[in-house]
This record gives C-alpha cells, sequence and structure tokens, in this order.
C-alpha cells in the first residue's frame, strides 16, 4: 500500500460554522477570491518547501483574504494534484473588501457561484456537497 502523495497545490472551501451544513444556492456561503485574469475562484496555491499541506493552506488564506481560519477537513482525491480543506472563519459583517495581493482584486462572500472564467460550475457544486455532508 503506497502512501498519499503530497499536493502541489491547496485550496480552501470557506464557510462559518454556521453555514458550513448548508449548500451555495440553498442558504450558504462561501469566499471567493478575484484573480485578475482568471476571475472568481476559491482561495489557494502552491505548498512552498517545508511546508505541510495546512500550513501552506493557512498562509494562502491570510494572504489573499486577510483572514484566520481552522481547517475542518481535507478532501485530497478531488483533484490529482491538490487538497481542497474545508475551513471555518469567524462570521463577518462584510460582504466584500480589498486585500494587498496584487493577485487579488476582490474577496467575497457568495451565497451561490459567481460567474466562472477558469473554473467549472461543476466543481464548485460537487465541493459545495462536499462540505454540506461533512
Amino acid at each position: 500500500m503506497s502512501l498519499k502523495q503530497p499536493p502541489v497545490f491547496v485550496l480552501a472551501w470557506v464557510t462559518t460554522k454556521e453555514g458550513s451544513k448548508q449548500m451555495l444556492g440553498q442558504g450558504g456561503k462561501v469566499i471567493f477570491v478575484e484573480h485578475p485574469e482568471r476571475g472568481w475562484e476559491i482561495p489557494g496555491g502552491h505548498v512552498e518547501a517545508g511546508e505541510t499541506p495546512e500550513e501552506a493552506l493557512l498562509r494562502e488564506l491570510k494572504e489573499e483574504t486577510g483572514l484566520e481560519g481552522l481547517v475542518e477537513k481535507w478532501n485530497t482525491t478531488y483533484y490529482p494534484k491538490g487538497w481542497v480543506a474545508h475551513v471555518i472563519v469567524e462570521d463577518s459583517t462584510l460582504q466584500n473588501w480589498e486585500v494587498a495581493d496584487e493577485k487579488v482584486r476582490l474577496v467575497q462572500w457568495w451565497d451561490e457561484i459567481p460567474p466562472l472564467k477558469e473554473w467549472t460550475t461543476e466543481e464548485f457544486t460537487d465541493l459545495t456537497r462536499w462540505c454540506s455532508n461533512l
């Protein structure tokens, strides 16, 4: 039996504790970041040398959203080279905000899948379903 390869990249499916079991379009809300070229996507990035997947994810979350969170559970099988974590953050009254990251135009809570350029609706439908079933 072989050990699971560490991920090349990590992604964060970010909810609040209260909204963690609700799907997008059914009362749930998730943080998306707007990349200047790729459009709306969930926070994440590459795992750097010497980092654990969790360290990389929390670093990327802080850089791209300004938020700190708690990793609840990993999905290590959805992407061949990447892991997705369900991350819980404190609820906020802010609906959208800017950060100092040049790769992020805007951070925003969405209660539905935003208009996409490079990602697929299926990916985010699958991830909201996965998270709501945890």
